[in-house]
């Protein structure tokens, strides 16, 4: 019995090795890749390297060790992180403007150091422990981001224009709601993420977009170390639907120190309620004044654990194919205590186009100072940023020292009047840059040769009355009147303004559909 057990088993071993067995000697390990160019970024996807986390082109990576040589056939350079990798979490680690000096190696492994970030092998409770002593932390996942290539130019500001149809949206943002709605957060008493209120507050964020009108909104579960649950609502573009901006914030909290517990009191109301009904009030008006393409809004989950949340929907997004331009994020934007009102904006150096954007609005539609801040992996437009998407993160200059994950966070503490500031320009950048997405026309030059003439009414003309021509492309720049109607009236209106001097057709707005 005993050699027809031993014989079976090795006629099944010997069944598995030819299946391609093999595998089970597979010995990956964790290497730190440095890809200089679209040459490297092409050479490590034709070897299969599985990148987990990057800053900027230095990638963290898993590879196979017996076969590192054909990464030295191809010229890339790389160094062994970890012989013995994912036996324990992995999190980037980062400075805050408030944080205790601590030796990090008595935390975790220290296994790469690049500017203020720092790639630890460490505990998920270690990783909490600095979160505790003020550092920002990332969760690394073992999910395989995408090795995109993103080129670095030096991007001018764009010194964009005043512009009034701009300026009469952002005059919908109400500094009422946005403190009754954060002082409502507040009364929650807290939002962290494994309390019973998490579930009251994520309940109401959602009754509220389906009270603005969104007929999308919907919960993205994801299940980490619980369940858990990004709120999410879209309002669909008007002309290129398949195009997407993602506007969000995280809606919970968490405090720090002795005589706090977070399942008790976590007010939140600077971290991050404010940045929560950022996203509403946006999302409110935009629900009644769609742009060109769709924006999706969602509150963040476990921001405060490692920006869980924000990473799992990041993923969910490149999954389904998603064509994400940028995400906007906001996250402590209602601190300010002296005249200065400056706002930082982070992001990484590959976005610097949409970071003069930003600038520029703060610029041309408000009273802030803004100023560049570089990279910051402390918030949700960093999960963004790992899945090759551009991301812009706002936040306050006076950053709240003294009451950041501290139990008096509360909605006494806060300038309402700045917060409604750099919510004017989160909202002007989103106009500007979802009507920069969409092919420039204007209205009344229906046959697109860039010239408002009688062409064009004879065009109209023949297009409703004979069929003679094909439809406007768009259709929108045909309505010359602007009354959301493409009819004859549009006709005898350009008439009226080629041949009597009448009014000029309706501005499109930036001229963008």
């Amino acid at each position: 019995m005993c050699k027809r057990s031993s014989a079976l088993f090795f006629a099944v071993m010997l069944a598995v090795l030819a299946l391609g067995g093999s595998q089970l000697l597979a010995s990956p390990v964790l290497i730190k890749l440095h890809l200089k160019d679209l040459s490297d970024y092409q050479k490590a996807k034709a070897l299969n390297v599985l990148a987990y986390h990057r800053f900027d082109n230095l990638f963290i990576a898993e590879f196979e060790k017996s076969e590192l040589l054909a990464l030295d056939d191809a010229s890339l350079t790389y160094q062994i992180i970890d012989e013995k990798p994912w036996i324990e979490s992995y999190y980037v680690v980062s400075e805050s403007k408030r944080c205790e000096g601590v030796d990090l190696s008595r935390y975790g492994e220290i296994l790469v150091q690049e500017g203020n970030f720092y790639f630890l092998k460490i505990s998920d409770q270690g990783a909490r422990g600095l979160a505790e002593k003020g550092y920002h932390i990332a969760k690394v996942f073992r999910h395989a981001i995408p090795l995109k290539y993103k080129k670095v130019t030096e991007a001018l500001p764009k010194a964009l224009l005043y512009d009034p149809s701009i300026d009469s949206l952002l005059s919908l943002i109400s500094e009422d709601s946005l403190y009754v709605w954060d002082l409502r957060l507040q009364n929650f008493q807290t939002r962290y993420s494994y309390s019973d209120s998490i579930h009251s507050a994520r309940q109401w964020l959602f009754g509220k977009l389906v009270d603005f009108g969104i007929d999308s909104v919907w919960f993205h579960h994801y299940y980490y170390d619980s369940d858990q649950y990004n709120v999410v609502a879209s309002v669909v573009g008007t002309a290129q639907p398949d195009k997407v901006i993602v506007v969000g914030g995280h809606y919970d909290s968490v405090v720090y120190g002795g005589g706090t517990n977070p399942y008790v009191w976590a007010p939140g109301a600077d971290d991050n309620g404010s940045g929560t009904v950022a996203t509403l009030e946006i999302a409110r008006i935009i629900a009644q004044n769609p742009l060109p393409v769709t924006v999706i809004f969602v509150p963040f989950a476990q921001e405060e654990q490692g920006l869980i949340g924000s990473y799992y929907f990041a993923e969910y997004l490149y999954n389904q194919g998603t064509d994400l331009h940028l995400m906007l994020n906001a996250d402590m934007i209602g601190h300010s205590v002296d005249a200065d009102t400056d706002v930082v904006i982070y992001a990484a150096a590959s976005a610097m186009e949409f970071v003069n954007i930003m600038m520029d609005m703060a610029n041309s539609y408000t009273y802030l100072s803004p100023y560049y801040g570089g990279q910051s992996g402390g918030s949700d437009h960093y999960s963004f940023y790992q899945w090759g998407y551009d991301a812009l993160f706002a936040s306050e200059g006076d950053f709240f020292y003294n009451g950041w994950h501290k139990n008096y966070d509360i909605v006494d503490s806060l300038d309402f009047d700045y917060m409604k500031e750099v919510v004017k320009m989160e909202l002007a950048t989103l106009i500007t840059v979802a009507r920069s997405l969409v092919p420039q026309y204007v209205c009344g030059d229906v046959n697109g040769d860039e010239i408002i003439d009688l062409a064009d009414v004879v065009y109209l003309a023949n297009y409703l009355l004979k069929s003679g021509d094909a439809p406007p492309d768009p259709i929108c720049r045909a309505n010359a009147n602007g009354d959301a109607l493409i009819n004859l009236g549009d006709v005898i209106y350009l008439a009226n303004y080629k041949l009597k001097g009448g009014p000029p057709p309706h501005d499109c707005g930036n001229h963008q559909p």
